[in-house]
């Protein structure tokens, strides 16, 4: 026979569901920040929807570009200023906290969470 859920036992799973929100609300807060700093610096030329074709038909959707690169490579691009072939885009750099929106943004919309996505290895140098 199972006992009935006591006071202090449905208040530590109440504190734990709490916590556990509060991880997924600030995630989803990233990502709605990532999405504007996106819509704010990019959305003219690039699209930044799950789907659909970018504005500038030269500039590719930025759904495809987050799973070209590891993530280190997208970090330091981002902070440092994109390079482009293409002479009107501007270098645009991010502050680390945008740069972490902006993942998690993209890591919504593609379904591939940044924290899972591999990071570049320098040769002789160990993963963590």
């Amino acid at each position: 026979m199972r006992r009935p859920l006591r006071l202090p036992d449905a208040m530590w799973c109440l504190v734990l569901l709490m916590f556990g929100a509060s991880g997924a609300l600030a995630a989803a807060t990233d990502a709605t920040e990532g999405k504007a700093v996106l819509e704010k610096n990019g959305g003219r030329c690039h699209s930044l929807e799950a789907t659909g074709t970018s504005p500038l038909p030269q500039a590719p959707p930025l759904r495809e570009v987050y799973p070209k690169y590891p993530n280190d490579q997208l970090e330091e691009g981002f902070a440092e200023g994109m390079g482009s072939r293409h002479r009107d885009m501007p270098q645009i750099q991010f502050s680390d906290d945008q740069v972490a929106a902006i993942l998690n943004y993209l890591g919504s919309i593609t379904g591939v969470n940044p924290s899972s996505r591999a990071r570049a290895t320098i040769q002789g140098e160990t993963p963590p």
